[in-house]
């Protein structure tokens, strides 16, 4: 699937618009599809929606933190159940200092982890199943996720707007130049 195809379904397909911007959202936080969705993606189809005038950036934002919001909280809840198992798996036995030091490291700075992975795709769908390991408290997980993801979506809508703004005052002045 490249993105011209999923151009071409959202031409034809605008009343499921919402729907694609929350499973993309969620998809590119979630740590198991995380790894091979990109957030480009997300970004692309954001500011192909906004161009079009299939949703405003009031539509596409708050979707885009609900998806998001979505796919770390699964993330954490994923670290908390199979996180143990994992570590304490035959592969990561060896590695038991280097964890060790990291959990450490995510005990103390867990809130202040959450808004910097948040803006950091690398790292994004990875950082909440982390802490989902350590022994960070699912609440303050939570308001640490809310806080990041409004600030991330705030982030997307200006990035949206800026990139179409962008777009329609190079083809307007391309237009005015010939």
């Amino acid at each position: 699937m490249n993105l011209e195809s999923i151009q071409q379904f959202l031409t034809n397909n605008t009343e499921y618009s919402w729907l694609i911007i929350i499973f993309l959202a969620f998809a590119e936080s979630f740590l198991i599809t995380g790894v091979f969705i990109s957030s480009a993606i997300l970004f692309s189809v954001c500011i192909f929606l906004y161009n079009m005038d299939v949703l405003t950036i009031f539509g596409i934002v708050p979707l885009a933190i609900i998806g998001a919001h979505t796919g770390d909280v699964s993330s954490f809840f994923l670290g908390k159940t199979l996180g143990p198992q994992i570590i304490n798996s035959r592969i990561l036995i060896k590695r038991q200092k280097t964890i060790n030091r990291a959990q450490k490291f995510l005990d103390k700075f867990g809130p202040y982890t959450v808004l910097f992975g948040r803006f950091i795709p690398a790292v994004r769908a990875l950082t909440p199943f982390l802490l989902g390991v350590s022994d960070v408290k699912a609440v303050r997980f939570y308001i640490a996720d809310v806080i990041a993801c409004l600030l991330w979506g705030a982030a997307l809508g200006i990035l949206v707007i800026g990139i179409c703004l962008l777009y329609t005052s190079d083809a307007a002045d391309e237009r005015s130049s010939v």
